[in-house]
């Protein structure tokens, strides 16, 4: 059995969200402030029993929410209808398994199966954050701030909104039910417990305490060590249950030792204390005892330490970093939540949570980690454990399958999980190239605001100067928050591969601009001169105007120089999606970046205004050098038009829509 999806509603950004879960991990990245950590937030205040805060319940329901209790003081409906009619905090757990097997043990799932239908292979858990004060209470809470007094109906609204907030907790309590999947109102109202008992769940932060600065505490990694080898016989193999025997023997025999001769080494000491008044002959002897634990000395004295493989020399943890010490916190944790498992002996669900896993570990230790996380977990536990990462790096979320990543995307109606799997089925076609690509590239389009597609080396490394010039002409300030204070990342793709990232763009909700460059042909193997080109051979633009045009991508019609050359602005816009390219400018037109900056830089160039197409030709060996040449010789370098033309049409762009 397996938890398979997740529906929250009414829990801060997450108006009405839907996760699906994968059986072994589930990933979820996105831009900054798209609940990531608020999903698994309200799942650990559901499972862990808590009550909801008025923080909690989403901004653009709190004004619906007194207007209901207004409606309630003002009479016009009653208060069954009232707790009906309230849009509160829910979430609901499917869960899937199997009969397959007459010998499975169900567990912990039983009490939520309520159906009768012997095909029915499905549990829902459901949590609701209902009303609890009853009719007259809630009228008592609210009257003084609704009526005069001389009884008349004259609302506070303020005063309303600040009692909700202070009694938002005494207001409503969390009630958990067990729903038939056939019929939702039939359903059982469950305890606490039960729902504990079926998600046993452990959470690992993102803030890990990991010193080790000579005072340990709770959460030190020494502490945490010292707390899993806990030597109690019955946890421990046989082997070493003996060793443990043995030791604990020589402790006792240490023990009678320090025993009997702590009161000869200490009585003259405690004889000295009489000269203060105390004891006399009537009052109570004071002795000494010494005892030593053996469990205790463990806990108490182990401390992190890292040997030298060879000569067995060690260094504190001190002198370790921070990478290492997260791993091997995480590592303990995890084998500590295995442990527990284990121990219960019923069919249950665990969950695990692990937030940034990729705090302080460099890009190697972070693919290593999500490459290795389910063998791991596979190799210390025998119970299914499932678990949900949240994160915001590249390295690991390139190294996840699609079908394990969800992409949290925020919208004026809330934010919704984007299942990657659901895309990688629906476009089967391009998933071999965007899956290879965001592997070796390590992009990181999952976590941007916006998208530049690129053709190479010389856009990556203008682009951040441009649009840094164009900020300083003040080209950005139609905005209030301008694109060089957004977060937009650049994919150096190629004219040849970017159109196949444009129904990904659109998947995930992103404004993207691609800068191509026109490739101007005499035919289908011929370079020439934009003013002697009769076709492309970019293959995104040739994608872009069978679109257009309304044609199959997969037409053999020739796509004509000068209708590329023809389109209009509205036609260069698809969706969220916008494409530029060369144009004319001072007569000509290149047909590259290259070629389009010398074109508008012809002094730099030292090249006179009396020039044809053919003497812009870019005939260096690297961009990179033509590139790095511009921006540290010439700053005052005009920017190609088009270049502008695209920057503008993405500064517009709005992100949440």
């Amino acid at each position: 059995m397996q938890l398979s999806k997740i529906r929250i509603k009414n829990y801060r950004l997450l108006i009405n969200a839907e996760l699906d879960v994968d059986k072994k991990t589930t990933l979820i990245v996105g831009r900054n402030n798209t609940a990531k950590t608020s999903c698994m937030e309200c799942i650990s205040t559901i499972l862990n029993g808590n009550s909801f805060s008025y923080n909690d319940y989403p901004l653009t329901k709190r004004q619906e929410l007194c207007n209901k209790i207004l409606e309630f003081m003002e009479k016009k409906i009653k208060y069954d209808m009232l707790c009906e009619q309230l849009d509160i905090i829910s979430a609901e757990f499917i869960i899937d398994y199997s009969l397959d097997d007459p010998e499975a043990n169900l567990g912990a799932l039983s009490p939520f199966i309520i159906d009768v239908d012997v095909d029915t292979t499905t549990a829902i858990v459901r949590a609701e954050y209902r009303v609890k004060i009853e009719e007259k209470a809630l009228w008592d809470l609210f009257e003084k701030s609704c009526y005069d007094d001389n009884g008349n109906y004259s609302p506070v609204i303020h005063e309303i909104h600040s009692l909700i907030s202070e009694n938002f907790e005494k207001l409503f309590e969390l009630t958990l039910y067990a729903v038939n999947p056939n019929d939702a109102n039939d359903r059982q109202i469950k305890s606490k417990k039960e729902v504990s008992d079926l998600f046993p769940l452990y959470s690992i932060p993102a803030e890990r305490v990991l010193g080790e600065d000579g005072n340990q505490n709770n959460s030190s990694l020494s502490s945490l060590i010292a707390d899993f080898f806990d030597l109690s016989e019955e946890d421990l193999s046989p082997d070493i249950a003996n060793e443990v025997r043995t030791l604990r023997e020589i402790i006792e025999k240490a023990n009678k030792d320090v025993q009997e001769n702590s009161d000869k080494i200490l009585s003259g000491l405690v004889n000295d204390a009489i000269g203060f008044g105390y004891p006399n002959s009537e009052e109570l002897q004071l002795g000494v005892t010494t005892k030593l634990k053996i469990d205790e000395q463990i806990k108490n004295q182990t401390k992190l330490s890292y040997t030298d493989g060879t000569n067995r020399e060690s260094l504190p943890s001190t002198h370790n970093g921070l990478g290492y010490k997260n791993l091997i916190k995480m590592e303990f944790l995890l084998v500590a939540f295995a442990k527990d498992i284990a121990k219960r002996g019923e069919a249950c669900i665990p969950l695990l949570f692990i937030e940034e896993p990729e705090s302080h570990m460099h890009p190697q230790m972070q693919h290593a980690f999500a490459e290795y996380l389910e063998d791991f977990l596979g190799k210390i536990s025998n119970v299914h454990i499932q678990t949900f990462l949240t994160s915001h790096s590249a390295h690991i979320a390139n190294t996840m399958d699609f079908s394990k990543i969800r992409y949290a995307q925020k919208t004026k109606a809330g934010v919704v999980y984007k299942n990657l799997n659901v895309f990688a089925l629906e476009n089967a076609d391009n998933m071999d190239f965007i899956k290879k690509y965001l592997t070796l590239s390590r992009c990181d389009l999952f976590f941007a605001d916006k998208i530049i597609f690129i053709e190479g080396a010389s856009e990556r490394l203008l682009l951040p100067d441009m649009i840094e010039k164009c900020d300083k002409e003040g080209l950005f300030n139609s905005v209030k928050y301008k694109l060089p204070s957004q977060y937009y990342a650049l994919i150096e793709i190629g004219g040849a591969y970017a159109y196949k990232f444009i129904p990904f763009a659109d998947f995930l909700g992103l404004p993207c601009l691609i800068l191509t460059d026109i490739d101007s042909m005499l035919d289908g193997r011929t370079k020439e001169v934009v003013s002697k080109g009769k076709t492309t051979s970019n293959a995104t633009i040739k994608w872009w105007m069978r679109e257009v045009k309304s044609l199959p991508q997969k037409s053999k019609v020739r796509i004509k120089l000068s209708e590329i050359i023809a389109l209009k602005a509205e036609q260069k816009t698809r969706g969220k999606c916008h494409i530029e390219f060369q144009t004319i400018e001072n007569g000509l037109c290149g047909r590259s970046l290259e070629e389009s900056i010398i074109n508008v830089n012809r002094k730099h160039y030292k090249l006179n205004e009396a020039i044809k197409e053919e003497n812009l030709k870019f005939d260096e060996k690297s961009k990179t050098d033509f590139a790095l040449n511009l921006i540290c010789n010439y700053p005052k370098y005009k920017i190609p038009q088009y270049i502008k033309n695209g920057l503008l049409w993405l500064n517009e762009q709005k992100v949440l829509e």
